[in-house]
């Protein structure tokens, strides 16, 4: 009986017999979009005034379990910055970046990022500094790698007070 398990195992190893890994990225990908057509579009489009959030999150989340949070939070930052309303943009990112950020895409880490630096200025200029600069500080871990330098330097200004 060893020898049998042994060279079935040599056997399944060699790779006309192994089977090709599951690209987990890929398959839950195509989950998060398949519920984003089907299930937040429609239910936008339905909408003549903004979303509530609270609700279609239960319902979401009863549907499709932790990818169905995943989608709302996603859902929820992205409507809410093309709507540029940033109290429900600030509202979904936290919840959103410390649960999915590694998760999340470049791409749209990136835009979060100008988004976010972009009202953490606005923030420090209308006289609300301390907030302004906290929203500059969590905008620097979703930015691209290449705006670091030029975001550690805006946050020394804006604590200096220049």
């Amino acid at each position: 009986m060893y020898p049998f398990v042994l060279a079935l195992y040599c056997l399944l190893s060699t790779p006309v017999f192994a089977q090709k890994p599951i690209d987990s990225t890929r398959i839950h990908a195509e989950k998060i979009n398949r519920i984003f057509q089907e299930e937040v579009i429609p239910y936008l489009e339905s909408r003549d005034s903004t979303p509530d959030w609270t609700v279609f999150g239960k319902h979401l989340v009863s549907l499709h379990g932790d990818t169905g949070e995943e989608v709302l939070l996603m859902s929820q930052t992205i409507y809410s910055m093309q709507r540029d309303d940033w109290g429900n943009f600030s509202a979904a990112i936290i919840p959103y970046a410390k649960k999915y950020g590694t998760g999340i895409p470049a791409k749209q880490r990136h835009a979060f990022s100008r988004y976010m630096s972009r009202n953490a200025q606005l923030l420090y200029q209308s006289g609300r500094k301390e907030e302004g600069i906290r929203w500059q500080i969590l905008a620097l871990p979703l930015a691209d790698e290449t705006e670091h330098a030029g975001m550690l330097d805006t946050i020394e200004k804006m604590k200096k007070g220049e």
